[in-house]
C-alpha cells in the first residue's frame, strides 16, 4: 500500500471524528467506504490493531489526539487541543474537496469565489527550497511601482493572509527580512547555491500582524461594533488576541493587541458605519482623514 493511501487514510478518520465521536464500527465503515470511491482497493481488513497503529501515526504527523470514551465506547478528537492551524486549514481543505467529489461534479449547490490569488503556482516551488535551503532567484514588481527589479534571496516561510500568499526571505542586497507577494513574483529560479538557515522566529515576528505588515508598534486596540455587526465579529475574529470586553444588546465592545498598519485600517473601513475606534486615539485620527479623503471623492 503506497505512502499516500496511508495519508488519506489518516485524513479520513480525522475528518470523521471531527464531525462528532463514533465507535470503531462506524469509522470502519466510513474508512473503508471513503476508499472505494477513490477507486483504491481496499482488499485488507482494517482491524483495531490497525486503527491503533494510526492513532499513534497521526500523533506523530498532525499533533492530533484521539481519545476513546469507555463509558460509551467512542472515539473523538478535541478540534480546540489542534494547536497547528497549518494542520487545521489543511484538514478543512480535505474536507471541502472530498465533500465536491461527493457529488461528483460542481453542480448547482456549489458555489466558489471566481476571485482567486495570483502566483500560487510558486507556492511548490518555494516550500522546496525552504525545506532544503537553497537560494532563490525571481524577477519582482511592486504594486506601487512601475519598476522591475532582479532579486536573489534566502527563503524563510511562505505566509497567507487575506487570499494572498507571500515569501518572508532575507533579500541578499541587504541582508534584510522582507515580504514579497506571490502574485508580484515572475521568472522563478531555483539555484543549487545552499545558506545556512536564517535565525527567524516567523510566528513571534507576525504574532501580532494583521495581514503581513509589522511597520508600527503593537497597541491595544478598542473598537466598538453594532450588535449585529459584533454578532459576526464573535463568530470569526479579527485576530488571535480579541477578547470581548462588553456585550449586550446595543454593541459589542472588542479588544485586540496588533500593529495598527494600514492592513487594520482598510479591514475596518470596510465596516462602515458597524465600527467605532475607541482607542487609540491616533488610529481614530487616522480613521477620521481616511473617511474625510474617501467624502471628497464624492463631494
Amino acid at each position: 500500500m503506497s505512502k499516500l493511501i496511508y495519508f488519506k487514510r489518516y485524513l479520513y478518520i480525522i475528518d470523521r471524528l471531527r464531525s462528532r465521536p463514533c465507535n470503531f464500527a462506524e469509522l470502519q465503515e466510513y474508512v473503508i467506504r471513503k476508499l472505494e470511491n477513490e477507486d483504491i482497493d481496499t482488499n485488507f481488513e482494517y482491524a483495531i490493531r490497525t486503527f491503533e497503529r494510526d492513532k499513534k501515526d497521526i500523533l506523530t504527523l498532525f499533533g492530533i489526539s484521539i481519545e476513546y470514551n469507555r463509558k460509551g465506547k467512542t472515539y473523538n478528537i478535541d478540534e480546540e487541543e489542534i494547536e497547528d492551524q497549518s494542520v487545521t486549514r489543511m484538514i478543512d481543505a480535505f474536507s471541502i474537496h472530498h465533500a465536491l467529489q461527493e457529488g461528483n461534479k460542481l453542480s448547482p449547490s456549489v458555489f466558489l469565489e471566481k476571485r482567486k490569488s495570483l502566483g500560487t503556482e510558486h507556492i511548490h516551488g518555494i516550500i522546496h527550497v525552504i525545506q532544503n535551503a537553497y537560494i532563490l532567484k525571481f524577477t519582482h514588481k511592486k504594486h506601487w511601482e512601475d519598476s522591475i527589479t532582479q532579486r536573489e534571496v534566502k527563503p524563510i516561510a511562505i505566509k497567507e493572509s487575506q487570499q494572498r500568499w507571500y515569501l518572508i526571505a532575507l533579500d541578499k542586497k541587504d541582508e534584510k527580512i522582507k515580504t514579497f507577494g506571490l502574485d508580484r513574483i515572475s521568472n522563478l529560479f531555483i539555484t543549487d547555491t545552499k545558506f545556512k538557515p536564517v535565525p527567524y522566529n516567523v510566528e513571534k515576528a507576525f504574532q501580532h500582524a494583521f495581514g503581513v505588515e509589522t511597520y508600527e508598534t503593537e497597541v491595544k486596540i478598542v473598537l466598538e461594533f453594532s450588535w449585529q455587526q459584533g454578532n459576526y465579529i464573535k463568530s470569526f475574529p479579527l485576530h488571535e488576541s480579541q477578547c470581548i470586553l462588553e456585550d449586550n444588546e446595543d454593541r459589542v465592545l472588542i479588544e485586540i493587541y496588533i500593529h495598527p498598519t494600514n492592513d487594520i485600517i482598510m479591514e475596518l473601513l470596510k465596516y462602515g458605519s458597524n465600527v467605532k475606534v475607541v482607542s487609540p486615539i491616533s488610529l481614530q485620527n487616522e480613521m477620521k482623514n481616511r473617511i474625510l479623503g474617501m467624502t471628497k471623492l464624492y463631494q
